[in-house]
């Protein structure tokens, strides 16, 4: 059994076993795209997730992580724009 699912550059694929037409171990996997050109969610960023604090555990570090990371890269961009004003960069 697989279903899966892209909005954007993110998505998920949920996964298990099929015993006697009933889903057996059921889990869910996250996925990135893995370029520009992807069409579907192919990279996995995540381990099999069973159960629903598993997902929302996950889900809310991965945002945590985010949030720090784009703190520290808008950090380094107006650092390097003021060390570089004319857009010219180090070579």
């Amino acid at each position: 059994m697989t279903f899966e699912e892209t909005k954007g550059r993110f998505g998920f694929h949920l996964s298990g076993e099929v015993g006697a037409s009933v889903a057996m171990n059921p889990f869910i996997q996250f996925y990135v795209k893995s370029s520009a050109m992807s069409r579907v969610a192919d990279l996995a960023i995540s381990p099999h997730l069973t159960t629903a604090p598993q997902l929302d555990h996950f889900i809310d570090d991965a945002i945590s992580a985010l949030e720090e990371i784009r703190y520290d890269a808008k950090r380094a961009l107006a650092a390097a724009t003021l060390a570089f004003p004319t857009g010219q960069g180090a070579v």
